[in-house]
């Protein structure tokens, strides 16, 4: 009897401890406001980024917060923290953005990237460099990239799943440059 009190109480103590540990596993938006707060401070100090960048990087982050308290009140579900997260990494790419130094190591923000590439298919779409078809290709595997940029962020960006997206950016840019240059044109519209 003894044996199993003491099993009880240590599978309870390891339950415990794992519930705490995931529940601190996901820091909450209002924490990270602090951390974001102090990187704007150090970047307006050093001049990296303007007072406009950073009011408006501040604003972002009230509304977030204020978004997180709505979620809170009834409980934050899993896919409420998603969002968060989602919405939180939008931000952190403007700040690195804004911070960022230029020359060959610059980060350039995802959503830089993802805009410049629709805006390319949708001016070839409109010049008639691309067909409907060719279009919703392409469109197809640049939504793939952003589901997988999506389940990549679930956990935060690593370098390697940086990379990852860097390297099929690149690629749909080559596959869109090749398509808007193909020889069935004449005269920039199909023959067909």
């Amino acid at each position: 009897m003894r044996n199993k009190n003491l099993l009880l109480a240590a599978a309870a103590a390891l339950t415990l401890g794992a519930s705490a540990a995931s529940a601190q596993a996901w820091m909450p938006i209002i924490e990270r406001q602090a951390v974001l707060n102090d990187r704007i401070d150090a970047g307006l100090a050093t001049g990296e980024i303007t007072g406009a960048e950073a009011r408006m990087m501040r604003d972002d982050m009230a509304s977030l917060v204020a978004l997180e308290g709505t979620y809170r009140y009834g409980g934050l579900s899993a896919r409420e923290r998603l969002d968060l997260d989602r919405r939180f990494a939008l931000i952190d790419d403007q700040m690195r953005l804004a911070v960022r130094t230029g020359g060959a190591d610059s980060y350039v923000a995802m959503e830089d990237r993802k805009l410049d590439l629709d805006a390319r298919i949708e001016q070839g779409l409109r010049s008639g460099q691309l067909t409907t078809a060719e279009a919703e290709v392409l469109r197809d595997d640049f939504n793939e990239i952003a589901r997988i940029e999506a389940s990549y962020r679930v956990d935060g960006l690593s370098a390697e799943e940086r990379a990852d997206l860097n390297r099929r950016f690149d690629e749909l840019g080559a596959a869109i440059r090749v398509a808007r240059a193909d020889p069935d044109r004449t005269y920039g519209w199909n023959r067909y």
